[in-house]
């Protein structure tokens, strides 16, 4: 958990980032949404405002996201450094874990005193000077969002179109059980800027390549049922990606489509790497799957985790997966 002092409340939050001047806000690697979405509206208004903001982005950008950073000059992960040394402040967006900042990691901690992090995730590591954690907030495009508000600061329809990217693509459309008021009030909001949920949709989930449909159809091919159908095991090998055409950033809510199946509890998805294998956990309503990422290092949500594991899927999928099943047991209503 974070040290105590080191968290901090919205308003607290909002003071030090009122009082900055020249800012850099960065996010976890292969960003999704949420990620994406609120690094950039918070880098917007923060210009709006008078404030000299930078974003950082990899080249790791899923394709349906990259609409997000039009208009933007992001530097990337060999530019931080200087960028950071220039900057009064550095905002990590929605990751509390040195791992899914290792590019960026040991210049962070070289200028701890400078860095802020607001996240959501339940894992929090003591990576700033002050950090704002609310595992019960739907996205952080949600707090970004009221911290905005608290600040008077200008959302304009551009950036309230990040946000919705942000809070929308994290619930699921507002249909994971993460969605409460407190987000669709804030979805209303956006609406109400000239956001259009409906066309945001069809840019996200409804521009696929062809070479991902078909990276779908590799993986539900080879999809397992297990624990008498409650555990959905699934492994992506290098090979899937040769056959198909599809690349590894294309990967995110393939681990969404089992849970399709009435009967399934846990979605678990492999991922062979270069480094290994990279997980992604999903669960219908009994098991915290952060908990099960947990044990291998990982973390997230109690309903969406991930973690990532230098052994190869022929190796680590077999201890995944039987963790899953044991999870699923235990939980057992």
């Amino acid at each position: 958990m974070c040290a105590k002092h080191a968290n901090t409340d919205m308003q607290g939050m909002a003071e030090r980032i009122a009082g900055a001047e020249r800012m850099v806000v960065v996010t976890h690697i292969h960003p999704d949404g949420d990620a994406l979405g609120s690094m950039v509206a918070l880098a917007r208004a923060a210009r709006a405002a008078g404030k000299t903001a930078d974003v950082v982005a990899g080249d790791d950008i899923a394709r349906r996201y990259r609409f997000l950073l039009e208009g933007e000059s992001p530097l990337g992960f060999e530019q931080f450094r200087s960028a950071a040394e220039r900057a009064d402040t550095v905002v990590v967006i929605d990751t509390c874990s040195s791992a899914q900042l290792a590019p960026l990691a040991d210049q962070l901690k070289k200028q701890t005193d400078k860095v802020l992090v607001i996240d959501h995730h339940q894992n929090c590591e003591p990576i700033g000077s002050l950090q704002w954690v609310e595992p019960d907030a739907a996205a952080v495009g949600v707090m970004i969002y009221e911290m905005l508000k608290s600040l008077d600061w200008s959302v304009d329809a551009t950036t309230a179109e990040a946000l919705a990217a942000a809070a929308l693509s994290d619930t699921g459309w507002m249909r994971f059980s993460n969605t409460d008021g407190r987000c669709l009030r804030a979805v209303a909001d956006w609406m109400d800027a000239g956001v259009r949920p409906d066309r945001l949709y069809r840019k996200i989930y409804q521009a696929d390549r062809p070479e991902r449909l078909r990276l779908l159809m590799r993986m539900l091919n080879a999809l397992e049922l297990r624990a008498e159908g409650r555990l959905a095991a699934s492994v992506l090998w290098k090979a899937d990606f040769v056959v198909s055409g599809a690349t590894e950033n294309e990967t995110e809510d393939l681990v969404n489509e089992p849970m399709r199946l009435r009967d399934v509890e846990i979605s678990a998805l492999v991922i062979e790497t270069d480094n290994g294998s990279r997980v992604s956990l999903r669960s219908r309503e009994f098991v915290d799957v952060a908990e099960v990422a947990r044990r291998f290092g990982g973390g997230g949500h109690a309903r969406a985790a991930g973690l990532r594991s230098d052994e190869p899927p022929n190796k680590f999928a077999k201890k995944l997966f039987a963790a899953c099943e044991k999870a699923i047991k235990a939980a057992a209503p």
